[in-house]
């Protein structure tokens, strides 16, 4: 471990009368990453098992938010090993080029499901969707994933090409970011750009779903399904949005933090590690924490215990055959009811 984390180490002795120094400061804020990452590793994982158990939650949206955690899930992981600052530079570089991928395919993973959840919307006019067949389906998921992966793909090819042929950089500029941030230009040009175009696509899926989510409600008849469809797409519609808000916020954060200076400005730096830290466990309550996903595990367990024979019932069983039998002791119960014929 030491070859790995030397660089900031708590340095207890590092007091001035001021406060803390830039070191202590440093492994404090490590500290933080760690914990909140690893709170959030616990919830990703819980989140990724709850949509991996129900078959209701197995929609191509909720499909598409399972690669999302996924790719969540060793983010967060990939960033608690370079918070340390790694000194083996091949390490350093595959963890950069690991983190600038799979950030990126969180975002271009929900944009499928925003673009999903519209086209959902629009096809389906009634509260139940309908079925559609097998062939559309894997058609259509074979789109959203040429897209989701292949995005940061082509991001990390132009992000390896620029950093060989155009700028290239040192590892030692990577230490300070947690082995992520390449130069400035290499992570505006292949992260920045990329992941605010699928942001407007995400704003643009969100509010064209808002607008067809409206026209589809008021054109239902009954008050009771109208309010029930009502209250269906504007849960999904609000859990779509707190993802996106928690992810555009985190990296408008890494975006001030990258063009500036950890050192010179570290507010931006801090508020970017402690979100990137705390977004899983905050994404995983958001999507396992709600009214239908309680509700599907609510119906389970209550299935469950009805399959499930109470105490006693065999021995109630045999006591009531027992009472029964008992009963035709009686003496009214040994008379001939009718009376039979006689010969």
């Amino acid at each position: 471990m030491e070859s790995i984390y030397p660089r900031r180490v708590p340095v207890m002795g590092n007091l001035t009368g001021n406060g803390w120094t830039v070191a202590s400061q440093e492994s404090v804020l490590s500290l933080i990453v760690v914990l909140g990452s690893s709170v959030s590793l616990v919830g990703l994982i819980f989140a990724f098992i709850t949509y991996s158990l129900f078959s209701d939650l197995r929609t191509m949206s909720g499909t598409a938010l399972m690669y999302m955690l996924a790719n969540m899930f060793l983010t967060q992981l990939f960033y608690v090993v370079g918070v340390g600052g790694v000194q083996e530079d091949n390490l350093c570089l595959c963890l950069a080029f690991g983190i600038h991928y799979l950030r990126l395919a969180i975002i271009s993973w929900l944009c499928v499901m925003t673009y999903d959840m519209l086209i959902t919307f629009r096809n389906n006019v009634n509260l139940n969707p309908r079925p559609e067949p097998v062939n559309v389906l894997i058609s259509r998921f074979v789109k959203y994933s040429l897209f989701a992966w292949g995005i940061p793909s082509l991001s990390v090819i132009a992000a390896s090409v620029m950093r060989v042929t155009v700028n290239h950089q040192s590892i030692d500029n990577l230490n300070p970011y947690n082995c992520w941030f390449f130069e400035k230009t290499i992570y505006n040009v292949t992260f920045a750009v990329p992941a605010m175009c699928c942001f407007a696509a995400i704003v643009d899926s969100l509010v064209r779903s808002w607008l067809t989510a409206r026209a589809t409600v008021g054109l239902q008849v009954d008050k009771k399904t109208r309010l029930k469809m009502h209250r269906k797409r504007t849960l999904q519609l609000h859990l779509y949005v707190k993802i996106a808000t928690l992810l555009f916020a985190v990296n408008v954060f890494g975006y001030v933090a990258r063009n500036g200076s950890p050192t010179s400005d570290p507010v931006a730096w801090i508020a970017y590690n402690v979100g990137h830290s705390l977004q899983g466990i905050l994404v995983a309550l958001a999507v396992t924490c709600n009214c239908q996903v309680l509700k599907i595990y609510t119906r389970s367990f209550a299935r469950r215990r009805r399959r499930r024979p109470r105490n006693g019932s065999a021995t109630a069983l045999f006591d009531k055959r027992d009472n029964d039998i008992s009963d035709t002791t009686y003496l009214q119960n040994l008379t001939w009811d009718p009376v039979p014929l006689p010969v």
